[in-house]
């Protein structure tokens, strides 16, 4: 989702798209005038069922695998399986199309300015056995353009959006900075924090950051096309304050996927992302209800053309 560019350069050639000694530089930054057509396609699915706690009671000084600090581990148990699951008898999916234009205002070197507009909007909700077509959603006059800042390294802003537009703003302002700092040759790796989106499960939000790892894999078309994958890992063992004095939330999850960056038009024009997290949510001494097990996949796949 991201360009190349200061207003007045000289086209970049060809040639210039293969990489020097020192790799390649991979950085967005967009033309003015240029206009971007997004789809996002997102698919959400939920589940939850009960199941018998897999960590320790609250106040017993153990942490997330049980272990007392300067004591031993406990007997070896079974750990609850994070991750993507095939068989979920009560799996809830959200399905979201969106279309949008983007018009590159102004742009220099630190920043670039862009008018986003939704251009429409579709969705359907039930369990995995429905089929159903998706219905547009309506989309208010005063509520379907923002202006977004785009840095060179891929993270945006959304500035004031109106009330009507907070869809389209989450999208565009859940981006964080991807791209790294200095030139990359292929194969080489760096380093970047991504806050998942916070969703209510079953009356408490699942959320974190994810230390996530990027690796440059391959160039193509002379050096045009970067293609870029991503992994990492989000593990997290404490409260949530939506919940009752003494629950305990533990979370785990993956992130991966892949992603395009056009270099002769620098922007980000393929993104595929997969993100399965489980969280275990014990209740407090004062409950008696068994743990339950929350399930949430995330796939979104963004093309800009």
């Amino acid at each position: 989702m991201f360009l190349f560019m200061l207003v007045g350069a000289p086209r970049v050639s060809a040639q210039s798209m293969r990489a020097g000694p020192d790799g390649v530089t991979l950085i967005v930054r967009p033309r003015v005038g240029d206009t971007l057509r997004l789809q996002m396609e997102q698919t959400i699915e939920m589940s939850g069922r009960r199941t018998e706690s897999s960590v320790p009671a609250v106040g017993s000084g153990a942490g997330i695998d049980g272990r007392r600090a300067g004591g031993s581990a406990p007997p070896v148990r079974k750990s609850p399986e994070y991750g993507p699951r095939r068989a979920r008898a009560s799996l809830r999916v959200t399905k979201l199309v969106m279309y949008a234009h983007s018009l590159v205002e102004a742009s220099d070197l630190s920043s670039t300015t862009l008018l986003a507009t939704t251009d429409s909007m579709s969705m359907w909700a039930g369990t995995a056995a429905e089929t159903a077509r998706p219905e547009m959603l309506p989309l208010p006059a005063d509520g379907r353009q923002v202006r977004v800042r785009v840095t060179p390294d891929g993270a945006m802003r959304v500035s004031d959006p109106p009330p009507g537009a907070m869809e389209l703003g989450a999208t565009l302002a859940s981006m964080p900075a991807l791209l790294p700092d200095n030139a990359m040759r292929v194969g080489d790796r760096w380093e970047r924090d991504i806050v998942l989106p916070s969703l209510p499960l079953s009356g408490y939000r699942a959320d974190g950051v994810v230390r996530t790892r990027f690796r440059l894999d391959s160039l193509t078309q002379g050096g045009r096309n970067a293609w870029i994958s991503m992994d990492g890992e989000l593990r997290r063992d404490g409260a949530a304050r939506e919940l009752p004095a003494g629950t305990r939330v533990v979370t785990a999850g993956t992130v991966r996927g892949t992603m395009v960056l056009d270099r002769l038009r620098a922007w980000i024009v393929d993104a595929r992302t997969v993100i399965d997290v489980q969280s275990e949510v014990t209740p407090g001494p004062a409950e008696v209800a068994r743990p339950m097990l929350l399930d949430l996949r995330i796939v979104q796949r963004i093309r800009i053309r």
